[in-house]
């Protein structure tokens, strides 16, 4: 029996939550399926086409695939797309991210418009075209939730909505999220259904040598977060209630790994607040899970998320989590049990949960205890991907 071939399809090459997301699926079911993984921006140079090199994963570039809207690329890539699916041709493609789930699903429904001589599918899997090509996409987190300006919201919203026709299934990372498209009615509940992220046992560095990567003191009190430097990550809000914390006279340092477009909008503020001292902003970290024993605490100030990798690793590590309540965080983080949530945009409210968790030693404990069993039990690679199968498996019977 011909293995059959799934194109994972991503619109940045940076690591992220989607990236992540692709490989670790690719890596485990290279043995049943082909795999090939296809994104845009900085293409062969990206750090998932590096990660790949690793692999027997075959990897292309999309040139002209960006993250930002512009009516002239955008179209550029959809050949691009189209002409990689030709190439290629798939029996899975599986979308991830917002901007891939609108070109790469046209790309797809053109595509099938375009294969001739292929038998048609029963009647219930197939009303648009001939071919056995199968459209999936993963939502990590619904861009619409972004805070974005009101006609950018209500353009990302429908055309979701307008590109579902064209998925056989939708895959939510969260409660959430799948409640999300029900409640804006992106298409119908039959085509959804949630799959929690996974993730494999990590091994991490011990606190010492983790402290000694990151040139951070023994004894210093350290808040860490690690995130793409977007908006979306609300770093703000942290730098502000460090800055509170700092004013009270009470000793902290926060860490923040990753690199992106706000590093200056961030350096500005770090600046603003002479936080030098204080905030450290330590850029991309290959494995930067691994560091996580340098904290003592750990804090997601997202105005807006799908289901947290880094989350999942923190609660495996055992660390104290402070979380906003966005997106899939309240799945992972039960209040007061597992970690402690906060509304998203509120410097204060974070600074008094920091204060809580320094104070309170016994509570930390408690809090890492009972988080480590959660992700072990509930947020498992082999769940995620066994869960995937599945839905690959219900289309092919």
């Amino acid at each position: 029996m011909n293995k059959k071939t799934i194109l994972y399809l991503i619109t940045q090459s940076e690591l992220g939550g989607a990236q992540r997301y692709c490989f670790d699926l690719a890596t485990d079911l290279q043995t049943e399926y082909n795999i090939i993984i296809a994104s845009g921006s900085r293409g062969r140079k990206g750090e998932i086409a590096k990660k790949l090199k690793q692999t027997n994963i075959k990897y292309y570039p999309i040139p002209r695939l960006k993250r930002v809207i512009s009516p002239v690329q955008d179209f550029l890539a959809l050949i691009q797309i189209i002409k990689l699916i030709k190439k290629i041709k798939p029996d899975i493609i599986h979308l991830n991210s917002s901007k891939i789930s609108i070109l790469g699903s046209l790309a797809a429904f053109i595509s099938k418009l375009l294969i001739v001589n292929c038998p048609p599918l029963p009647p219930q899997r197939d009303w648009r075209g001939r071919s056995k090509l199968l459209i999936i996409y993963t939502a990590h987190g619904w861009v619409f939730n972004e805070p974005l300006l009101f006609y950018k919201k209500a353009f990302y919203k429908y055309a979701e909505k307008f590109t579902a026709i064209f998925k056989d299934k939708i895959i939510c990372v969260s409660e959430f999220d799948y409640k999300t498209a029900l409640a804006q009615n992106i298409c119908p509940s039959r085509k959804l259904v949630t799959i929690h992220n996974g993730i494999a046992p990590i091994e991490f560095l011990p606190r010492q040598e983790a402290r000694e990567k990151l040139n951070l003191p023994e004894n210093q009190f350290i808040i860490g977060s690690i995130g793409n430097l977007y908006k979306t990550k609300g770093f703000k809000y942290l730098i502000e209630a460090t800055k509170k914390l700092t004013d009270e006279g009470i000793e902290i340092a926060t860490v923040i790994i990753g690199e992106g477009q706000e590093r200056k909008n961030l350096t500005e503020l770090i600046k603003k607040h002479k936080l030098e001292n204080n905030v450290i902003l330590a850029g991309r970290i290959y494995n930067a899970a691994e560091l996580l024993s340098a904290f003592d605490a750990y804090v997601c100030s997202s105005v807006k998320e799908g289901l947290s990798y880094t989350i999942i690793e923190t609660m495996l590590n055992g660390l104290p989590i402070i979380a906003t309540r966005v997106g899939g965080n309240p799945e992972l983080i039960e209040d007061g049990e597992t970690g402690f949530l906060i509304d998203p945009q509120d410097s204060l409210a974070l600074a008094n949960k920091i204060k809580e968790i320094m104070n309170n030693p016994s509570l930390q404990q408690d809090l890492s205890t009972k988080a480590r069993i959660k992700a072990q039990e509930k947020f498992n690679l082999e769940k995620m991907v066994r869960e995937t199968k599945e839905v690959y498996y219900s289309f092919f019977r």
